[in-house]
Formats: structure tokens, C-alpha cells, sequence
């Protein structure tokens, strides 16, 4: 793939927590654990790649005549920027914007119709009513709260999208094993997710949640499951990697809430990635795609 663009290396150190050599956002009305340093931007790059291949595409909205005639489009919650320079590239005539309060997309050396902007998107979208044809988030289950999807993020994202326009969610549901310590892992996160009341959004929730809006004509939904591991291919090696790394990304916070040494942690996090080849390990991923009234 080959991104070329720099990346910004000057922050506003109040936006910013350091916790074991990592940084993280440091914004009050967010619940958001990841990372959000150059080693989640690669990350995330990795996985797009490797999300394609499971995919077979970028999308799943039927809105491909629309990009190449000239639509504009948003990724909420952009990260690295990567699905962004794919489509910006593939559709030249289409206007795309990508907003994240992280800064890990590339500032430099950007196709002249894609424009990032760092902002968070719980403050409100800086754009018009109906001003988007087609909305795009991706794995952003751990990034809101079951009331801030309910009561900001959908109803925003339902604002700023035209009439006719779509709004796709790709998310995962948590990982499937027979495995000990991806298991105690899995549910220690799991546990943590629900006290912090973000355990709604999945394959079942969600779409529920935009039934409700009654903002919609259409509501498409569908499944893959990733097996993971050298079982799996690139994409299953790709995916496995995906999921340990942001799991140590959060070695401190969850080591804690487990209580258990971080070292011990760590431990469990070596033993689940040996799992993977051993056990049968899947992820399921989905796509949701609504057609706004």
C-alpha cells in the first residue's frame, strides 16, 4: 500500500496521557481505552489491509455509482486515515473528511480531496444538516457509552447525513475460544465494558438501536466469522495480531481491574497468542448499512 504521508509529531501536551511508555487521549467525556500513538497507527493499518481481504471490498452501502459521480463522504472516528486514502483515491470526483479527537492520521502529502480534522465527535459535528451522503465508522464499539450512542452519536450521525444517503458500521463482537487464558482475558474485558455501560453495541444491539430512530427505509446487516491464527491466512494471522496488541496496549489498566500483576498480565496475553494455533480461536466481524429517509 505504501503511505507516504508524514505524520503531526507536535501535541498539546493536555490532550495527552503517558501510562507504560504509550500515549493516550486524555479527554473527560470520553471512555475510550486504546492507544493513540504512531504504534496504533500502524496497527490499524495493518488490519485495514487484512480487513479487505476478508471483505472483499471497502464498503458494503450500495452507493458505488454515487462515489464515482461525486459524494461526500465522512469516516467518524478515522483513526490512521487509511480507509480514507484508499477511497479517496479509488474515487477522485468524492469530497471525503475524516474526524477523530486522536491525531494518527497524516497531515502531509494528502490527495487534494480528503481533509482530516481532530475533533471529537461527542462535542457535535462541525457540518450542516443533510451535508454527507454517506456516513462510515469502524470499530468503534469501545470508543462510546450505550446513552452516548443513543442520545449523541446516532441521532448525529442521522443529522449531518442527506436524505437518500447511507450509514454503515462495521464493528466485532468479542472473541470465540476454548481457550484459558484468552477466555479470562476476553471476559475480564467484557466485564469492563459493561460496568462502563458500553456493552450494547453489537450484532444484536445496534440495529435495534436504529430501528428505534425510525430514520430509516433500509436496514442491511452481515455477518463473517475470522478464524484466527495461522489457520486463518494473512488475514486470520493479521487479525490475531490485531487483537493482541491492542489488549497489551491496555496491560496496565486491565492488569488492574483483573487484578493481577501486569507481569502476569503479560503471561496471559503470551499464553492466548500460543492459543490461537492450538484451539479453535474466531472473531466475528459485521456490517450494518442504513438507508435514511
Amino acid at each position: 500500500m505504501g503511505i507516504c504521508c508524514s505524520r503531526r509529531d507536535s501535541i498539546d501536551g493536555t490532550k495527552f496521557r503517558y501510562v507504560d511508555g504509550r500515549r493516550y487521549h486524555n479527554i473527560s467525556n470520553s471512555e475510550y481505552i486504546g492507544a493513540n500513538d504512531d504504534e496504533e497507527a500502524n496497527r490499524l493499518i495493518r488490519y485495514h489491509e487484512a480487513i479487505k481481504i476478508v471483505w472483499g471490498g471497502l464498503f458494503y452501502s450500495p452507493i458505488e455509482e454515487k462515489l464515482e459521480n461525486g459524494a461526500k463522504v465522512i469516516d467518524v472516528g478515522c483513526g490512521a486515515g487509511v480507509w480514507l486514502l484508499d477511497m479517496a483515491q479509488k474515487y477522485p470526483n468524492s469530497y471525503f473528511v475524516g474526524i477523530d479527537f486522536s491525531p494518527m492520521f497524516p497531515t502531509e502529502g494528502l490527495p487534494t480531496n480528503l481533509t482530516f480534522l481532530n475533533y471529537n465527535f461527542l462535542d457535535g459535528a462541525p457540518f450542516n444538516d443533510s451535508y454527507f451522503d454517506f456516513a462510515h465508522l469502524k470499530f468503534m464499539t469501545a470508543s462510546f457509552t450505550k446513552v452516548q450512542w443513543k442520545e449523541k452519536v446516532i441521532p448525529e450521525l442521522i443529522r449531518i447525513t442527506k436524505s437518500g444517503g447511507w450509514i454503515e458500521f462495521m464493528e466485532c463482537e468479542n472473541v470465540r475460544t476454548n481457550g484459558v487464558a484468552m477466555k479470562r482475558i476476553s471476559n475480564g474485558m467484557k466485564k469492563f465494558f459493561e460496568e462502563k455501560d458500553m456493552d450494547c453495541i453489537s450484532n444484536g444491539h445496534l440495529p435495534h438501536l436504529l430501528e428505534e430512530t425510525n430514520a430509516f427505509s433500509e436496514i442491511r446487516n452481515e455477518k463473517k466469522s475470522i478464524t484466527l491464527g495461522k489457520k486463518g491466512g494473512y488475514a486470520g494471522q493479521e487479525t490475531l495480531k490485531f487483537y493482541m496488541s491492542g489488549i497489551k496496549s491496555a496491560r496496565i489498566l486491565m492488569s488492574s481491574y483483573m487484578d493481577i500483576m501486569p507481569e502476569h498480565y503479560d503471561a496471559l496475553v503470551e499464553a492466548a497468542f500460543i492459543e490461537a494455533d492450538k484451539y479453535d480461536m474466531f472473531s466475528d466481524n459485521f456490517r450494518i448499512c442504513c438507508h435514511k429517509l
